[in-house]
């Protein structure tokens, strides 16, 4: 199968896991205890008030027929508009999607390069000392909540030492220069990079710890090679297919971190504004976000398997 067959078939397969992860989530916003239009109005607003909006909005119709208008209108390219804010909510997720995208720019910037390096480093000399400790620290890494991470990050090098920014507000206005982009950047960026660089490590590391066991490692040896040249570059062309699997499967986990990072850093893209509508009750506003997040994983993983077929033919087919 060519790559055009292959990207065919991956998009296919990808459309329905959309449209199934819409549904629940749409399901989910409507059956969760709590009325969106009390939420509008106030808890003092009469009943009368309150069924006369949920039947404006649209909210008193059945669970499918409401889907099968937000579906249709989505096929048009319009997910509605917001309840809370009243504008599209293409417009909103148009406006915070930049700053979500610079955010997972960074942190998979992070998450690659650091996993790599570390992956090296310890599956490059197996049951040394060294890769006692990577390991043990990417052990640890693995374990911390991105939450928990960016609070902590956020009191030592924000409120202590003030090193960087506490909050990501005005990043994404046209006079920030990019030294200020790239302050307020750091520790949200880390908090979310954090879990999935010790992922990619400790996965990248066992290839690495297969790759040198292999018999063209002990020719390079008998070559005479260092075993610097033969960690970056003999065994690295055999670790990478695994290493670019594993790294474009944690993009989707990234941005769904980074819900946590820009909530945390008050850091104004997708997951604060989702984090907003959810406690608002926008339906609409979920819904585009959750979309939103669905389309950058499932681009992710597409990306990601395209790339390791390209860097392994034998997985064609």
């Amino acid at each position: 199968m060519n790559m055009l067959g292959l990207t065919l078939h991956r998009i296919a397969f990808t459309v329905p896991v959309l449209l199934g992860v819409s549904f629940v989530v749409f399901a989910s916003l409507l059956l969760a205890p709590g009325d969106a239009a009390r939420t509008i109005l106030g808890y003092g607003a009469t009943e009368e008030r309150v069924q006369a909006l949920r039947a404006e909005l649209g909210l008193d119709r059945p669970l499918l027929v409401q889907f099968g208008d937000w579906l249709w209108a989505l096929l048009q390219g319009d997910l509605g508009q917001s309840i809370a804010l009243g504008v599209s909510v293409s417009d909103i997720i148009g406006d915070k999607i930049w700053a979500s995208l610079l955010l997972l720019a960074a942190s998979f910037a992070l998450t690659a390069v650091f996993g790599l390096l570390f992956a090296a480093l310890s599956g490059g000399a197996h049951r040394s000392v060294r890769d006692r400790l990577v390991t043990l620290s990417m052990l640890v890494l693995a374990s911390l909540p991105p939450f928990w991470l960016g609070i902590v990050l956020l009191f030592v090098f924000g409120l202590q030492l003030r090193w960087f920014p506490i909050s990501g507000g005005g990043i994404m206005d046209a006079d920030a220069s990019f030294l200020d982009v790239a302050r307020h950047l750091v520790l949200p960026a880390v908090a979310t990079a954090a879990s999935s660089l010790a992922v990619v490590a400790r996965v990248t590391r066992s290839a690495f710890i297969d790759a040198m066991g292999e018999p063209f490692v002990l020719a390079a040896r008998a070559r005479g090679l260092s075993e610097r040249r033969i960690v970056t570059v003999e065994a690295m062309r055999n670790v990478l297919p695994a290493f670019v699997t594993i790294a474009g499967l944690q993009i989707g986990y990234l941005f769904g971190s980074a819900l946590f990072s820009e909530i945390v850093f008050i850091w104004p893209g997708i997951g604060f504004q989702l984090y907003q509508a959810i406690l608002q009750r926008d339906f609409p506003v979920v819904q585009g976000c959750v979309l939103a997040i669905a389309v950058v994983f499932g681009g992710g993983n597409l990306i990601a398997d395209l790339l390791a077929i390209a860097l392994d033919p034998r997985r064609r087919g």
